[in-house]
């Protein structure tokens, strides 16, 4: 068969290889039929009867997984079970059964698409990933509703399998047999979906987003699942499936090797220390980031609690969420974001008119002190879990001096609020910053006297200071972290911090670029955040520069006219100095290239 190539967003790393087995689309037909009065509360008891066998299922489900998996991915499954007796779901498809006078299938079947609807209306990815939730909950009902229950993955066939599928729950993601599914493939979800962050925690190669994807591949056709570059290989040439088993014997040896020194500190060779620590958006994640050797937190995204949801988490909610985190990471540092909602990140439960240009537009920062109940509330909720860990609080998108000014009356607000309540909170929280507009850099040296630490975030810096969409695929190509102009705000907003005598830290993508690591340790930066799956590589690759060999390469650096000139010069100077294990990942994770026919 003809070797075909599909691409999708690089979600799980890894490369598996094996025979393709499909699963169709698993929904059966259902009938719809009217009723008469006398078999209304007849097919009320079915459904209850269906909802009571399908939270029986996920309980079974998630005291099978209480004994390999722990707590983190069993939240998922709960929330699946918290649906299940939500009045949105349960109490709508009672009403459409006695008030339409329709059987319980079809009554199921609205209540699902009505809030399938809801989800779709918002202009956001990751809430959207929610309809996956809506489609596997409803799914479960419905086939016990019609005693058809599906085939357990525990059940497919014997050999290597590429699973690949319309979609996966999570709890059969979690249930994937790993003595058969070698890596899976799904027509929806994304990086965010709850699938993809058990097939994270799982370190199960996966690809998630190929639209029609089930229609063109064929059981039994060998495939490889390149994680890494995010691509589907179809039928690869047999020299290419050839290196591809190299590939995947050297990754997963380097990768033993990086982990064997993740509790070694992450210090240059002439003795300059610099703290690695981990970006994260759900607690799921906290697994991953002790295991790759995190430091502490330095971002953890808020709003991602306000998306997966019609309305705004509760104080206590938050609370339980923040101490969760403290807790798990005492004594190491974590730095919170506050809300950053906005932008591409819109909650349902704050609609604004669609605004022409959103990222220039009432986000972050903006939104907070447009909608101060909101604001004061995680204020409040982030102070009181501060009694539980070594917490930080971040600003996000501060752009002028007024801005850090009126947040800062806010939080002295809401500490006298707390105060006068007699409730208890560490009144000493350092509150710091991003940096991550041009206006930000540019007034660094007032903003660092009026702050405890800065945190630059480069995503955003590069974005507003380029003037390019990162997701308009029109300009993408123009995103440089190398451009001339990001490199020197960066070292701008360093030299502020550092005569400011505050910390500073960079938590963009950059952070886990080994080229620009030379030039942050040049910086003096005194943290970096990033992947967790990137933190052993970058503490290897700090082990092996000198802060010496960085300033003299970052001020050469500095005198470069072109994105283009930096990364040429940065590649001479810094690949001889790269890890064996660095440049072999490095050379792995650029592979497609190097195998094609």
């Amino acid at each position: 068969m003809k070797t075909r190539r599909f691409r999708s967003t690089a979600t799980s790393p890894g490369i598996a290889i094996g025979k393709i087995y499909r699963l169709h689309n698993r929904g059966a037909a259902f009938m719809r039929t009217w009723i008469r009065e006398q078999d209304v509360d007849g097919e009320i008891l079915r459904f209850r009867t269906a909802i009571q066998k399908s939270k029986e299922q996920l309980s079974h489900i998630q005291a099978k997984m209480c004994r390999f998996q722990g707590d983190d991915q069993i939240k998922i499954l709960e929330s699946h079970r918290m649906f299940l007796q939500d009045d949105m779901f349960v109490a709508a498809t009672i009403t459409h059964v006695s008030e339409s006078m329709i059987n319980a299938e079809w009554a199921l079947d609205k209540t699902l698409a009505h809030l399938k609807l809801s989800f779709l209306n918002v202009d956001e990815e990751y809430f959207r990933e929610r309809l996956q939730d809506i489609d596997y909950v409803g799914r479960r009902v419905m086939n016990n509703l019609m005693g058809s229950p599906e085939m357990p993955l525990s059940e497919l066939p014997a050999g290597e399998i590429i699973l690949v599928a319309h979609d996966i729950s999570p709890c059969e993601v979690a249930g994937i047999p790993r003595d058969r599914v070698r890596g899976f493939v799904m027509e929806g979800g994304g990086e965010t979906s709850h699938s993809a962050i058990i097939s994270r925690a799982l370190e199960i190669p996966a690809l998630f987003g190929l639209k029609g994807i089930v229609e063109q591949v064929s059981d039994d056709e060998i495939a490889v699942v390149d994680g890494m570059k995010g691509l589907l290989i179809a039928s690869p040439h047999k020299r290419e499936l050839e290196q591809y088993r190299t590939v995947q014997e050297k990754y997963v040896a380097l990768e033993r090797i990086l982990l064997q020194d993740i509790d070694l500190p992450a210090e240059t060779k002439d003795g300059h220390r610099i703290r690695i620590d981990a970006n994260m958006e759900l607690v799921e994640e906290l697994p991953s980031i002790d295991e790759h050797g995190a430091e502490g937190v330095g971002l953890y995204r808020t709003e991602y609690l306000f998306l997966n949801r019609l309305d705004e988490p509760s104080e206590e909610e938050q609370l339980a969420n923040y101490i969760e985190v403290l807790t798990a990471l005492d004594p190491r540092p974590v730095t919170i974001r506050t809300i950053d909602l906005g932008g591409d990140k819109i909650s349902p439960s704050h609609s604004y008119e669609s605004q022409t240009n959103p990222a220039l537009g009432l986000r972050a920062i903006r939104l907070c002190l447009r909608e101060l109940p909101m604001f004061k509330v995680q204020l409040r909720a982030l102070l009181r879990a501060s009694m539980h860990g070594n917490l930080r609080i971040l600003l996000p998108m501060i752009s002028s001096m007024e801005e850090l000014t009126r947040v800062k009356r806010v939080i002295s607000d809401v500490k006298r609020e707390l105060t006068t309540k007699k409730i208890a909170y560490n009144p000493d929280v350092p509150v710091g910053i991003m940096i991550e507009v041009p206006a930000a850099a540019i007034m660094s040296p007032e903003l660092a006297l009026e702050c405890d630490f800065f945190s630059i975030g480069t995503n955003d810096l590069i974005q507003y200071s380029l003037a390019i969409d990162r997701g308009n695929e029109l300009v993408s190509d123009l995103y440089n972290p190398f451009h001339p102009a990001v490199l020197r705000m960066i070292r701008m907003t360093v030299d502020a911090a550092k005569k400011a005598k505050i910390p500073v830290a960079v938590c963009g993508e950059l952070a886990g670029e080994p080229l620009a690591v030379t030039l942050m340790v040049a910086m003096g930066l005194d943290s970096i955040s990033m992947n967790p799956i990137s933190i052993p590589r970058i503490k290897k690759l700090l082990r092996a520069i000198t802060q010496r060999q960085s300033k003299t390469l970052l001020r050469d650096v500095l005198k470069l006219k072109t994105a283009g000139e930096v990364e040429n010069l940065l590649r001479k100077r810094t690949s001889h100095l790269l890890p064996g294990e660095v440049r072999q990942l490095d050379i792995l994770g650029g592979q497609e290239e190097k195998v094609n026919v």
